[in-house]
């Protein structure tokens, strides 16, 4: 079998080489004199359950990547889509510093980030993204102050 997708299999690899070093290092190598952390079930996780499952899964993903570099052919490089990126990454960090810096509350927070990521969008719509923006902050507040009771500052001028 000849490699048609270079770029696929060394991806491949390094998903697998990262994956490998979360899982194993999560659950520990006893022979090495890793002791590792507790595992835990799906109902009571124990510390090493999220990085064990992730680990493994993004081992999966590097062999299906890895596999799939031996039949797809390499394409072209695309124009990277700068406009889009920055405005992605800026409304993360935006709601890095609303939510707590800036004591903006998670609605203002949720809001900035959705308005500003779907604005790095190819197809922006100014009603859409407000609808949009309204609802899943809605559902953030929902889930994570009501129902998990989690202790976010709502609103800029709240406690």
């Amino acid at each position: 079998m000849q490699i048609k997708s270079r770029k696929d299999f060394n991806a491949g690899i390094m998903f697998i080489v990262i994956g490998l070093i979360f899982a194993v290092g999560a659950m520990g190598v006893p022979a090495l004199g890793m002791g590792g952390y507790p595992m835990g079930s799906a109902l009571r996780m124990g510390p090493a359950y999220f990085p064990t499952i992730l680990g493994w899964m993004l081992v999966a993903l590097g062999v299906i990547i890895m596999f799939d570099s031996f039949f797809l052919t390499e394409e072209e490089p695309r124009k990277t889509g700068w406009k889009g990126l920055i405005w992605i990454l800026g409304s993360i960090m935006a709601f890095g510093l609303l939510i707590d810096p800036l004591h903006g509350g998670l609605v203002v927070a949720c809001l900035a980030l959705m308005v500003m990521s779907a604005y790095g969008g190819h197809e922006f719509k100014w009603k859409e993204s407000i609808l949009n923006a309204v609802f899943l902050t809605a559902i953030s507040v929902g889930i994570f102050n009501y129902a998990l009771g989690l202790p976010f500052r709502l609103w800029p001028w709240s406690f």
